[in-house]
């Protein structure tokens, strides 16, 4: 009897599969058709960012990973879920909000999360499950992480202005630029470490699964591939700087350090995976096939698998259409913003405007700015604004093109944030230095979107992609105040001066605002 049940039950898993592995096939070609320039985009940041190369490896990764889970997986029969209806949905619309705003990394989550989904649509729960590792590890695909490369940066500068010191060699810090007795050095976006960071993370995540199976020895080996490239990558800045100075600069101080940057992180990883692998665990053998209850006949089976096949390709096909039609509407000009400072009661607009400053951001609709006193005399304020419709077309306001200093013109200004200014009333703004050829600015940052002023990023966009997925616009603001600085003085007055002016001035900014987002 029992063994009747089992051959039963393998013929009716091997129908199963008949029906599901096509169909698994034409969703991922669907899939692959349907989204093609999004996942086109994640292999042309693969070639051209040494950052993320190691994303060839993935995807072949993936296969070997599936390739292992291959008798486990044709052990049970496959069963359409159609709960996978539900992140394939939110998926795609979260696609079509990345879309709509251009959201690069969005777009490629989104695309990329679309995969586990249609394989939990067609296969079902029990096979899903023992997939959902490798299935999850293609998200190591996705090129993310540059966010991180400012703060990586400014933490290698403290780590090795910090280690130099203690080892007796007098520093002078001004930013992200340092300077020894033997010469100058600067962090620069290669030195982040973030590159070294985001490589450990996926082979030490890789390793964790293969080596261990306690969730805990996993969660904390990948813990510690986190934590040890930033330590790496600081003692390597470290014993770079370190070189140049005891080599007087004639080593290290080139392509130099970016060579013995490489073999030092490949030591320290291969140090870190064999410490590691003596607590490695053996695989577990897999479970006693049982009889399962009975199934479906054929003929169901069947139409659920045509039912899957059907959705699949309604759904991958409306998101790219939707957003097509979308970004085909026009969202009208921009009118009303003004030209010049906006002096408010109390406040003059400059005679002379030489020292007006312009922030580096591109794409802006229409925008206004320039110097401003008040009227019986004291420091001058700037301020700028710039004024952002249809970014998809003429250029994001959030995004890594637009910095205050200027992308193109990196050599010639730099800046770094240094916190937050206190400001009664509103979102304390970011606060900056920014140095140039002969001029110096204290910087005060605000977004305004959806009528009021933020910090963050996020949520710019976030507040941009509801607008545009229910037929609004994606009106957005730069808003920037700031202050000559003498190179020779503090900033206590500029301080002061953009205080009272911000409080003069942002009640009656806003509001012109707010009346151009109207029009």
């Amino acid at each position: 009897m029992v063994a009747d049940a089992l051959n039963a039950r393998t013929r009716a898993r091997g129908s199963s599969w008949w029906f599901a592995a096509p169909v698994l096939v034409l969703g991922l070609v669907v899939l692959g058709w349907m989204f093609y320039p999004t996942f086109a985009s994640i292999v042309a940041i693969w070639n051209r960012s040494d950052t993320f190369a190691h994303g060839f490896l993935i995807v072949p990764i993936v296969l070997f990973l599936l390739f292992l889970k291959r008798q486990e997986v044709l052990a049970l029969e496959p069963r359409p879920s159609w709960w996978a209806l539900l992140p394939l949905v939110g998926l795609s619309l979260v696609w079509v909000a990345g879309e709509l705003v251009d959201v690069v990394s969005v777009r490629q989550f989104a695309a990329v999360l679309m995969i586990p989904a249609l394989f939990w649509l067609v296969l079902g729960n029990a096979i899903t499950w023992r997939l959902q590792f490798p299935l999850a590890y293609l998200l190591f695909a996705v090129p993310f992480g540059e966010f991180l490369v400012p703060p990586m940066m400014d933490l290698t500068a403290d780590f090795t202005v910090t280690a130099v010191q203690l080892t007796g060699i007098p520093v002078y810090r001004d930013g992200l630029y340092f300077d020894l007795p033997t010469g100058r050095w600067s962090v620069i976006e290669a030195c982040s470490g973030v590159r070294y960071l985001i490589a450990s993370v996926a082979l030490g995540t890789l390793y964790a699964y293969l080596m261990y199976r306690s969730p805990w020895r996993r969660i904390v080996f990948v813990g510690v591939s986190i934590v040890v490239p930033i330590v790496a990558n600081g003692l390597r800045a470290y014993m770079i700087v370190m070189i140049g100075h005891l080599s007087d600069m004639e080593h290290a101080a080139g392509v130099d350090h970016l060579i013995y940057g490489w073999i030092f992180f490949g030591v320290v990883i291969a140090l870190m995976f064999a410490i590691g692998a003596l607590w490695r665990e053996d695989m577990e053998p897999l479970p006693t096939p049982t009889v399962p209850p009975a199934q479906p006949g054929r003929s169901a089976q069947a139409g659920s698998f045509v039912a899957a096949a059907v959705l699949t390709v309604v759904l991958a096909s409306a998101a790219p259409l939707y957003a097509e039609w979308m970004n085909q509407r026009d969202l009208g000009p921009v009118a009303g913003l003004g030209t010049g400072p906006l002096a408010p009661a109390g406040w003059q607009v400059l005679e002379e405007q030489d020292a007006a400053w312009e922030p580096g951001y591109r794409g802006a609709r229409d925008g206004r700015g320039g110097l401003v006193t008040a009227a019986d005399g004291g420091e001058p304020v700037g301020m700028h604004v710039l004024f952002y419709r249809e970014q998809y077309r003429h250029g994001n306001m959030v995004g890594w093109s637009n910095t205050l200093a200027g992308r193109d013109r990196a050599l010639e200004w730099s800046q770094s944030r240094r916190g937050r200014a206190t400001l009664e009333g509103y979102p304390n703004p970011e606060r900056f230095l920014l140095n140039g050829p002969g001029q110096r600015f204290l910087v005060w940052r605000w977004y305004w979107v959806d009528g009021r002023l933020t910090t963050r990023p996020h949520e710019v966009k976030a507040r941009e992609a509801l607008n545009r997925l229910f037929g609004g616009r994606d009106d957005a603001a730069l808003v920037v105040l700031y202050a000559p600085l003498e190179f020779d003085n503090g900033t206590d007055a500029a301080e002061a001066a953009l205080r009272t002016y911000a409080a003069d001035a942002l009640p009656e900014l806003l509001e012109q605002l707010d009346h151009v987002a109207r029009q």
